[in-house]
């Protein structure tokens, strides 16, 4: 009588095969198995950059290597359209004080988002370029070395929440990509003259 072949085990996904086995059955027939090896438990990564705070990936700079990362990142803007375009709608507006949140830190270890950050920077600074105001800053991201370097160029660096209190009926905000909340607490405090951020229609009206 001819017997039938017991089917081979289905290797499941992401099994490291070392040592063979074999298993007897009862009726005679030999199967060969691997022996899985332990898995590991790899260790976290910081997505390409060199520590972290508070889950948030940075990579080492110094204080030189920020500001050539910045004048790069400069250059580019003050070559664009755009720079030439918001120097126009500035020109006769009368602000009293900018507040600044959620600029981002020059040491992010995104590419992308050092790019942005620095950007949102030059950009900031053809608006105070153009009015020449007294300057607070906040973002929770920022390292010692963005402070350092922020308080470099003549700004007033604070920390959460200490920028709000700064905001008055004849401030300009400078808010790019902050969270809904951060924009909500504009409507239900002194309204600041002038608002640059993201479109408060992503996040749905505000009452007041």
């Amino acid at each position: 009588m001819t017997r039938k072949k017991k089917s081979k085990p289905v290797e499941g996904k992401g099994i490291v095969h070392t040592k063979r086995r074999e298993v007897v059955y009862e009726d005679g027939w030999t199967l060969i198995v691997d022996t899985p090896k332990a898995k590991t438990i790899p260790k976290p990564t910081f997505h390409g950059g060199d520590f972290e705070v508070n889950g948030v990936s940075y990579i080492n700079r110094t204080l030189d290597e920020m500001r050539a990362d910045f004048e790069h990142w400069k250059k580019a803007w003050e070559e664009s359209d755009a720079c030439g375009a918001l120097r126009e709608k500035l020109e006769g507006m009368k602000i009293e004080n900018a507040v600044v949140l959620g600029l981002g830190s020059l040491q992010s270890s995104r590419r992308e988002g050092r790019r942005a950050s620095a950007t949102q920077l030059a950009a900031l600074q053809t608006v105070l370029g153009a009015l020449d105001l007294p300057v607070v800053l906040q973002d929770p991201q920022y390292t010692e070395l963005d402070k350092e370097f922020l308080t470099s160029l003549g700004y007033k660096v604070v920390d959460d929440p200490g920028a709000f209190a700064a905001v008055g009926t004849g401030s300009l905000v400078y808010a790019i990509h902050c969270y809904g909340p951060v924009y909500q607490s504009f409507s239900d405090g002194p309204r600041p003259a002038v608002l640059i951020g993201t479109d408060v229609e992503n996040f749905g009206r505000f009452d007041g």
